[in-house]
Parts: C-alpha cells; sequence; structure tokens
C-alpha cells in the first residue's frame, strides 16, 4: 500500500468507505493513505413564506431572480450544480405545486407532510429534465442541500442518501430525488423522448477511468490564486465544486505528502482554513454532520459523552499526573469554570481510554527497535498543555527526533497553551505543521477530528483507542478499518447502556 506522509507527519488510514461517493464511484483495492506533517411578474401578490430563516419561522424576504428565456445573466440555464436558493423559491412561488408545498410547510410550522415532500421532488426532478440535465449523484446532493436551506426542518436523508461502494454493506444510492428521477427517466425512455445515453448511471469505475472537467480544473487553478485573497464565502462556494477533485487526489495520488496537498490547495493554510475541513467533512460524512445542528448540540453531546465517561472509567484511573488532573476538574467544576473544566476532560482522556501498544521498527542491522509509550507520552500525542508557543516547539522537536527512530510521525492533536490549567490562553490543533487557534477548546476536538477524515489520515498509535471511541460515540461513525479492543468494545457498550 502506497502511503500519504509529510515532511514531519502521518499515515493516513483508508477511511475510503466512509467517503461517500458522489458524481464518480472510485474503486481501488488498497487507497492510499495520507502521513503527515426569477423575478415574479409585477403583478403577482404572492408572499413569501418559505422557511429560508432557520432561526426564524416567519416569512422571509427572498429576492427573486428574474428567469431569461436565453438563460440568467449570472446563473445561466440553471444547470444542477449552478441552482440556488432562488432557483427553488422560483419554481415555489411561480407553479401550483410549489404553492402547495410553501402552504403545507406554513400549515405545519416549517416541516413538510410526506404529499409535500412528494411533490416538491417532483417539482424539482421535472425542473431537472427541462434543463436537459443528466441524473447525477453530485446533482442530488446539491438539491438536496438547497432543500433544507429553503425548509429548514426537512432532513437530507429524506430526499438524497449516497451509495456506499466499499465495506461489507454496499448499496446503491437513495432517497426521494433518486426514486422521482429513476421513475421519470423510465417514462420518457419507453416513449422515446430521451435516449438510454441520456441517462448517467452510478458505475463502478477505476481511478485510471476518472477525469475531471476543464471547468474543475479551473476553478482548481482559481483557488490557488485569486482565491486566496477573495471574499471567502466565494471561496467556500467553489471550494464545494471541487470536493470530487480533492477527494480523488487524496485517495489516488502516488504523492506520500500532506505537505503536498496543501501546497496544491493553499486556500487550507489561511488562518480560518480550517473551515474548509469543516465543508469537506459536511459533504463527505453527511449523517455525521447534520447530528449536531449547531455547535451548542454538539457542544450537548460532548457533556453527555464526558460525563457518562468519567462515571464509568474516573475509577480506573491510578495514574498520579491523571489523579491530579482529577482533583483539578473537581475543582473546576465545584467553581463553574467550564472551559477548564473541558479542558481537563480533554487532557483526561487517554487516561480514561487507554492505549497498549509497542512501536516497533527495523534497524538497518536487521534489529527491531522497540517502543512502549508511556500513558503521559499517549496523553500528549492525543492532548498537549504548554505554557507558551516556545515550549511548544521544544516539544514537537523531541518528538520528531524520537518518532523517527520508530519510523512513526506526528498526527494532528489538541495544544492548550497558558499560564496554567485554569487559565488558558488559547488552544490550537496542529495540521502538517499549521496551527489553527480556537477560543473553545471542544472547538479544538472538533476540528481535529474532522481533519483525520477528510485528509484520510491514521490515529496515532499512542491514543488510537481514544479517538476510535470518540470516533464511534460522539460522532457515530463506523468503518471497516476500525480496530477494536476489549477497552474500546468494553468502554462502548457501557456508554450505550
Amino acid at each position: 500500500m502506497s502511503l500519504f506522509q509529510t515532511d514531519d507527519e502521518f499515515i493516513y488510514q483508508p477511511f475510503v468507505d466512509a467517503l461517500e461517493t458522489a458524481s464518480l464511484q472510485i474503486v481501488q483495492s488498497n487507497p492510499p493513505v495520507y502521513e503527515s506533517e426569477h423575478k415574479l411578474p409585477q403583478n403577482s401578490s404572492l408572499t413569501d413564506i418559505s422557511f429560508y430563516n432557520k432561526h426564524n419561522h416567519s416569512p422571509t424576504t427572498v429576492k427573486r431572480v428574474e428567469v431569461l428565456q436565453q438563460g440568467h445573466s449570472k446563473y445561466g440555464k440553471y444547470k444542477p450544480m449552478q441552482w440556488t436558493i432562488e432557483t427553488i423559491l422560483e419554481k415555489l412561488h411561480t407553479t401550483n405545486d410549489g404553492r402547495y408545498v410553501l402552504a403545507d410547510a406554513k400549515k405545519n410550522n416549517g416541516f413538510l407532510s410526506d404529499e409535500a415532500q412528494n411533490i416538491l421532488t417532483q417539482l424539482l426532478i421535472n425542473h431537472l429534465f427541462q434543463d436537459q440535465s443528466k441524473g447525477n449523484d453530485l446533482f442530488f446532493r446539491k438539491i438536496s442541500d438547497l432543500i433544507v436551506q429553503v425548509f429548514p426542518e426537512e432532513h437530507k436523508s429524506v430526499y438524497f442518501i449516497p451509495a456506499r461502494s466499499e465495506g461489507p454493506t454496499q448499496t446503491h444510492a437513495k432517497g426521494k430525488l433518486i426514486e422521482r428521477w429513476k421513475n421519470v427517466a423510465r417514462r420518457l425512455r419507453t416513449v422515446g423522448a430521451i435516449s438510454s445515453s441520456s441517462v448517467v448511471k452510478n458505475l463502478q469505475l477505476t481511478a485510471t477511468d476518472i477525469s475531471f472537467s476543464e471547468d474543475t480544473l479551473a476553478i482548481k487553478r482559481w483557488l490557488a490564486n485569486e482565491g486566496l485573497t477573495e471574499n471567502f464565502d466565494v471561496v467556500l462556494s467553489k471550494w464545494q465544486l471541487t470536493y470530487e477533485l480533492r477527494k480523488h487526489e487524496i485517495l489516488n495520488s502516488s504523492n506520500k505528502y500532506l505537505a503536498d496537498l496543501f501546497e496544491s490547495w493553499p486556500a487550507l493554510q489561511c488562518p480560518i482554513g480550517y473551515e474548509l475541513i469543516v465543508e469537506d467533512y459536511r459533504i463527505g460524512y453527511p449523517e455525521s454532520h447534520d447530528l449536531f445542528k449547531d455547535f451548542n448540540c454538539f457542544l450537548n453531546s460532548w457533556e453527555v459523552f464526558s460525563t457518562k465517561l468519567l462515571k464509568i472509567r474516573r475509577s480506573s484511573i491510578k495514574d498520579k499526573y491523571a489523579i491530579n488532573l482529577l482533583s483539578n476538574l473537581d475543582s473546576a467544576e465545584l467553581n463553574g469554570n467550564l472551559k477548564t473544566a473541558n479542558v481537563i476532560k480533554l487532557l483526561l482522556i487517554p487516561y480514561l481510554i487507554p492505549t497498549k501498544t509497542l512501536m516497533k521498527n527495523i534497524l538497518p542491522n536487521g534489529k527491531n527497535k522497540c517502543w512502549k509509550p508511556s500513558l503521559l507520552e499517549s496523553s500528549s500525542a492525543f492532548a498537549y498543555f504548554c505554557n507558551n508557543l516556545t515550549g511548544l516547539q521544544e516539544d514537537i522537536d523531541k518528538r520528531q527526533s524520537k518518532y523517527s527512530q520508530y519510523g512513526a510521525t506526528i498526527q494532528p492533536y489538541i495544544i492548550f497553551v497558558g499560564k496554567d490549567l485554569s487559565s488558558i490562553d488559547s488552544s490550537y490543533i496542529r495540521v502538517n505543521k499549521k496551527l489553527w487557534c480556537f477560543d473553545c477548546p471542544l472547538k479544538a476536538l472538533e476540528i481535529c477530528f474532522k481533519s483525520y477524515f477528510v485528509f484520510n489520515c491514521a490515529y496515532p498509535a499512542e491514543c488510537y483507542d481514544s479517538w476510535l471511541v470518540i470516533q464511534q460515540y460522539l460522532f457515530k461513525l463506523f468503518t471497516k478499518y476500525d480496530k477494536s479492543t476489549s477497552i474500546t468494545t468494553s468502554v462502548t457498550s457501557n456508554l450505550n447502556s
């Protein structure tokens, strides 16, 4: 198996089965693994009763875009990847079916009845065919995203669930959009309205069969140049259009270094480049992403998880440093210092879910060089506390020196910087020598975890079990590459009981 690496970091684990395929289905037996380092008529009396504003279900005024016969000056002929919220709203406000759907949503406080869902699906699929667009998973993903933007109470999984081409349970794409598209395509083919060649099926393609349009490649070039100084919202919209290209590069490139991926996609290196990681995670792992409607939902899930974990595993801690952390945690919770409590909980995770491993490397003389990481070393590979960034760099230098002796690399991890645990100034994550700073320690946890999946990284061997429990319990993600141990099985079983 070929491996992606950075100059000083990472072995990327092939979480391919969890990567949902979109317009192209990629098949490869041994994917490489990264290592790190319409404007309405003037006399229209329609009221806009769409539920586009997620936090306010009162009527929201949305700019309507004039629809010209020759196509909109900005959005062209509404090819699916250029569809916008205005595309959906134009159909809702100018058709009887659309008016029915809006009235149904108003009647049900933003929720759509099954009948309204079917009518909305029919309306949009008919528009897809009128646009002479081929059925394509990437289009269905785009349309389902727009639906939940207009109707936030709806769930994307009702309209589109991507195909799964890897793992023991392979499935076809599903959802109301898929089923309606198939039915309409079948009926049109029967009367000769469309030819079979105009319908794109979910084909299993090998990596060598895949090519990307010049438009997609041009967007990548734009992101690497003009995109570095452009408004971030514009960058984000173009970033979405290059997801498949980026995923293909991660899984198929013969290059072993994550540093080269960051160089190829330099927008990642901007101060808020982590938002691009969040976006790729949203596209690649929609079901996990949709578990949390907002960051407060994630905070609530973390509180449940961490409280249960401490209750289950606290008595198992014997390490003196960890016992001192528990004492500090009790004081922080008693004083209502939530930030400090969360920092300490994160530092405790590897002690609560310890990983037993032996690092081996074969020396030039043929002998094995072995290293059994201590609890402190395992903990530091997950989350690390230091007083300042100078101390952090000294620690990184020491790690690189030691890891190189065992053929290991520094993986993404969390860093807390402050005078002491009760006065943490900043939280960071380190990915490919890049430090991203966060005010909230749990935001650092979220981004660090998502970077593993987006960049296809392997968890550090020293704290593998800790990350696996977080992956499976907190983010509800399971892959065929998960290596459960007695600790992870016991912990997850108790957490779920």
